[in-house]
């Protein structure tokens, strides 16, 4: 039964081309049989062909007839140089239908600058060589589906005024895209980039790379994104470049993996701006990065930098965990350095462990904190942290942020928390000189008391050790054994009192020390100027640590 496509006069032959029973070789004879096939001479899979070949091909070039469905292209490296020819559509016009959908392309396939009507397919074609189309222009719909680019390819300054389909498309070489215009939909979806590919100064209108994958380092630099962008569970297992992109809507990496360092410096996300569960492998730089709307980082895991340093939030912005997903490492480090918040709370950390000297040279006060646990370290790890990230002053910086971290905790009633920082802040401006060991400072006299008025614990060891230290003072020190009972003026003048006296027990030492602690005035009065000199120190120092010890105590529970 002939073929209702093929006029009745040229279904005499029908080409065993393995479906491609259409037009594309309407009208030729029978030209060679292979593996019990039978051909035509543009599906005969032989680089003999060569000069038969080119005289078909220039047929249906002058017939502008472009169904090349199926054909075989006889171009391949190696082959005697009288055969070997590149396949040229340089500057060519298609003003119909182009159909190269199954095309083998065995060497070069050159299509710079040439210009496609209203539709093209290239579905499942192989380009065993290079592939040119450098300045080309697709009018209509151009289907790239599950194309395999052997060699490089390049759309360099390209333009598509219609849909972009590379759907299932495999990449195994480097592919450049720079300078290329998407105006329609740009379905890159479950593509595969094996090497590098360049996508720098593009400008996409909906873009869809869901479930692609690039193997090499991918670079969007400078591009456009004017309207949705989805990277969903895209996976980029080298460098990944969007430095200075502007996201004009939504743009969506929920799930996409970077094995390495991705870049989005000086990005701008006029839409919102989706990372829930991304996964950054290596270092996220986010420096300079404008959130014009939602930000959301829920779930995301940065397993070392994650850097968002002069970033500006316009809307709100979220980091968040849970109980089965770490968003920070112990290898991670954050970095919010000069960022700016547009609205009071619009930076909300939800379920996560941070740590006190990310908060460094950014206002934390009215950041919202959530459900989140610090992960304290002494006062000179966190100063070391900030001496690697290379930050002068450290310790001014660390105590202005503990003290900023301490407003925050204090307003939203988490007491001990505020009580923490408060105890950090003093701590860092103390370790500045001396490495805190001017114990002749008031600064370290505050500290070691108790604290600096944060550690009732230490402020009742201290004043416990001051009560037995005085004990044991009141043990060597003279105390009088008497009292002149005076019952007249002249007994008054002729009284002598006991001048040497006599020390304490032990036991009547500590029950004399705790008197004079609570201002009791106990009895023998001290006899010499060195118990006398005592009892003073003790009833100075003793209701003062108490104080502190009382100050401590409502520190962490008041309410």
């Amino acid at each position: 039964m002939s073929d209702p496509l093929i006029p009745e006069a040229e279904s005499i032959f029908v080409c065993d081309c393995h479906g491609s029973k259409g037009s594309a070789c309407a009208g030729e004879p029978f030209y060679g049989e292979h593996e019990s096939k039978r051909y035509c001479v543009l599906h005969f899979p032989s680089v003999t062909k060569r000069a038969d070949f080119e005289q078909a091909f220039q047929k249906k070039l002058v017939n502008e007839d472009f169904d090349f469905r199926g054909v075989w292209f006889p171009d391949a490296p190696g082959i005697p140089n009288e055969f070997k020819k590149d396949v040229d559509f340089s500057s060519t016009t298609f003003h119909g239908v182009a159909d190269f959908r199954g095309v083998i392309f065995r060497g070069a396939a050159k299509f710079d600058d040439a210009s496609f009507g209203p539709l093209v397919l290239f579905n499942s074609a192989r380009f065993a060589g290079p592939a040119h189309f450098h300045g080309a222009s697709f009018v209509g719909l151009a289907n790239f589906s599950s194309v395999t680019f052997n060699e490089q390819a390049s759309f360099l300054a390209g333009e598509f005024s219609n849909s972009a389909i590379f759907h299932h498309a495999a990449f195994n070489k480097d592919a450049d895209f720079t300078g290329v215009k998407l105006t329609g939909l740009a379905y890159f979806c479950s593509v595969t980039f094996f090497k590098d590919v360049e996508f720098k100064h593009a400008k996409f209108n909906t873009a869809d790379f869901k479930y692609a994958s690039f193997g090499g380092s991918a670079k969007f630099e400078n591009s456009v994104f004017g309207s949705n962008a989805d990277f969903f569970s895209a996976t980029f297992g080298a460098l990944v470049n969007f430095c200075s992109v502007a996201f004009m809507d939504t743009s969506n990496f929920r799930k996409a993996v970077f094995h390495a360092l991705a870049s989005f410096e000086r990005t701008t996300f006029s839409g919102g701006a989706y990372f829930s569960a991304a996964s950054f492998k290596s270092d996220a730089l986010f420096s300079e990065a404008t959130f014009g709307s939602s930000a959301s980082f829920g779930r995301t895991s940065f397993a070392t930098k994650a850097d968002f340093s002069y970033a500006h939030f316009n809307g709100r912005a979220g980091f968040a965990g849970d109980d089965q997903q770490r968003v920070f490492s112990d290898e991670s480090a954050f970095d919010l350095q000069f960022s700016t918040v547009e609205k009071s709370g619009d930076l909300a950390f939800h379920t996560l462990t941070l740590r006190p000297h990310w908060f460094v040279n950014v206002d934390a006060r009215r950041f919202e904190f959530i459900n989140v646990k610090w992960h304290w370290r002494s006062v000179g790890l966190e100063i070391k942290s900030l001496i690697d990230r290379r930050i002068v002053s450290p310790h001014s910086l660390l105590a202005i942020a503990c003290r900023q971290l301490a407003v925050n905790s204090e307003e939203n009633h988490r007491y001990k928390e505020a009580s923490d920082f408060r105890y950090m802040a003093m701590d860092a401006g103390r370790q500045e000189h001396w490495r805190g060991f001017a114990f002749w400072g008031l600064s370290w006299l505050y500290w070691f008391a108790s604290g600096y008025g944060e550690r009732a614990v230490r402020a009742s060891v201290v004043l416990f050790g001051l009560l037995l230290l005085f004990a044991t003072l009141y043990t060597a020190v003279g105390f009088a054994r008497w009292e002149p009972k005076l019952g007249s003026e002249s007994d008054v003048a002729t009284a002598k009192r006991d001048e040497v006296g006599a020390p304490l027990p032990l036991t009547r030492a500590l029950a004399y020390s705790a008197g004079v602690m609570t201002f009791q005035k106990p009895e023998p009065r001290p006899a010499t100027p060195a118990a006398q000199t005592i009892v003073l120190l003790e009833t100075i120092l003793g209701p003062l640590q108490a104080a502190l010890l009382a100050l401590a105590i409502r520190r962490k529970f008041m309410r």
